[in-house]
């Protein structure tokens, strides 16, 4: 049986992506930056905790900070470039 793809976490991920946008383009600050960014390893971590809840725990460890590391790495990349879009830097 083929896995279906979780369409809903996508959505999501993709939500948070453009609010560190929208974030950096209007000149928000680092603050509202860090809640986007926290918001964001909340949802991954509910989104995802079926899956993370059958993997051995050193597997899930692993695969977690690789994710968060990711994740915050697009983020940020992401508020940057929206810092540059609108003029801030």
């Amino acid at each position: 049986m083929m896995r279906r793809p979780n369409i809903r976490s996508a959505i999501t991920d993709l939500a948070f992506a453009a609010l560190a946008f929208i974030a950096g383009v209007l000149g928000a600050s680092l603050a509202y930056a860090a809640l986007i960014a926290l918001g964001a390893v909340i949802s991954w971590a509910w989104t995802r905790r079926t899956a993370l809840a059958a993997m051995p725990l050193t597997k899930r460890a692993i695969n977690a900070a690789l994710a968060l590391v990711m994740l915050g790495a697009v983020l940020g990349v992401l508020y940057w470039i929206g810092l540059a879009t609108g003029g801030h830097l």
